[in-house]
Parts: C-alpha cells; sequence; structure tokens
C-alpha cells in the first residue's frame, strides 16, 4: 500500500508547491511510483512546476465531481515516467472534498507514495488531506511568521491524528538568516515543533526551474539536497545537507 504524505504550510509564498514537486520526483527517480496530488483551487501552480501544463485536461475537481476516475486525470511527468500528476482546478470555487479519502484509497495499490499537496493555510483542503495522510511535512521560511504560522500547522496536524511531523526549512540563506530574529536553525525547528527533514536554500536554480517547468541539475547542490530528503522519507539514515 502506498505511504500517503500531505505537504502544508502556515502561510502562502513558502515555496511549498515547489517542494511537493521536486520531492515526488526524486522519489520517482529512485524508481518508485509517486502521485502527486494538488489541492489548492484556484491558485493551481503544480501543472506549470512539473512541466504538465499542456497536458492536464482534467482536474482533480472533475475527480471528486465523479466527472472522471483518478487515471484519467493523471498526467505523466515529461521528465519522470514514474510520477504521475493530478492538478487542481485552475478557477476557483467551492470544492466538496467529503469524498476525497475514498479517491486516495482507491489508489492505495497502485502506488508506492501519494503526495497531496494542500492549499496554504487550515482550510477544507487541509482537513481532507489529514484523513488521508500518515505523514504531514510543514514547510517553512525561517522567519517569525513563518514559523509561527507552521507552528499552529502542527498542532492541527497532531489534533487530527498525525503524529508523524516532519519539518523543511526552505529558501535559507546565511546571509539573511542572522537578521530572522532566530539565534540558530534550532530555533526554528522547536518553533515549528517538527523534527527536521531537510534544509533547502534560497536558489535561482530552482526559482527559474519552477517556473519553467525544468529540472534540478544532476551533481547539484540542490539536487543533492532533494536527494537526501527522499532518501530520510523512504527511512534511510542520512545526513541532512545545509
Amino acid at each position: 500500500m502506498a505511504t500517503v504524505l500531505m505537504i502544508a504550510s502556515g502561510k502562502g509564498g513558502t515555496g511549498k508547491s515547489t517542494i511537493a514537486t521536486y520531492l515526488a520526483t526524486e522519489l520517482a527517480q529512485k524508481n518508485k511510483k509517486t502521485l502527486l496530488i494538488e489541492l489548492d483551487a484556484g491558485l493551481r501552480s503544480i501543472d506549470v512546476i512539473s512541466g504538465i501544463e499542456q497536458h492536464a485536461v482534467f482536474d482533480i475537481g472533475d475527480v471528486l465531481r465523479g466527472r472522471c476516475d483518478p487515471y484519467k486525470a493523471m498526467s505523466t511527468s515529461p521528465h519522470t515516467p514514474q510520477l504521475s500528476i493530478i492538478a487542481a482546478p485552475y478557477k476557483s470555487y467551492d470544492t466538496d472534498f467529503s469524498n476525497f479519502k475514498q479517491v486516495t484509497d482507491s489508489l492505495y495499490h497502485d502506488f508506492d507514495y501519494i503526495i497531496i499537496d494542500t492549499a496554504a493555510g487550515i482550510g477544507n483542503a487541509f482537513y481532507a488531506a489529514c484523513k488521508s495522510a500518515v505523514m504531514g511535512i510543514i514547510v517553512a521560511t525561517p522567519d517569525i511568521i513563518s514559523v509561527r504560522d507552521g507552528r499552529l500547522v502542527s498542532d492541527e496536524l497532531y489534533n487530527n491524528g498525525i503524529k508523524d511531523i516532519r519539518l523543511i526549512i526552505n529558501k535559507f540563506s546565511t546571509r539573511t538568516f542572522k537578521f530572522s530574529g532566530f539565534e540558530d536553525l534550532d530555533d526554528v525547528i522547536d518553533g515549528v515543533c517538527a523534527q527536521l527533514l531537510g534544509v533547502v536554500p534560497m536558489s535561482q536554480q530552482i526559482a527559474v526551474n519552477a517556473i519553467n517547468g525544468g529540472q534540478l541539475m544532476q551533481g547539484s547542490q540542490e539536487k543533492l539536497i532533494f536527494g537526501a530528503i527522499s532518501q530520510r522519507i523512504m527511512g534511510k539514515d542520512v545526513q541532512i545537507i545545509i
């Protein structure tokens, strides 16, 4: 059965969807059949980041409304055949997530990993993902607002039955961190109250690739970092790269 992970954040702008896409890509490139589902209706971005923008005909809204089955809504990554993607609706409207768990349950035996990219904050998409996920990954930037909101998400994950809560610190820069108000990364980890999974740097490569649907460069620090994060998710004892 698939391991279901949800990617969450307390506020927008943390790079949550970019993290979700590159993490799913890394798992798929390790020969793990992976499905990435985006739930952020009206603020869809994963189709662009993953390079399926021209191929995504149906979305998770169509699946939840019974207009098509999940497999018809899937697009295969142009870079990674083991990665399938279901995008969120392009236009914003009230989406009924009441049968979302039935959708993920129906896919358990076809994938090794199902990654759910929720909407920022705590809302219907977040609670729907909580019903399916066994691990919650919080994406936070090293600033007081993101960390404070990340703690609210951490508490809500725990209150909704998810005990395996991890943290990815994104957009980290040693140059700017000294102005963050935190003494060190341990302060950020304690602030969110989640186990550190990885630290992703502020990166021009990530920013450019995310708007062009490109891949991380083989051998780059960014590629190595996402590779290490994916291995830690797979249960391997891999050192955190900073």
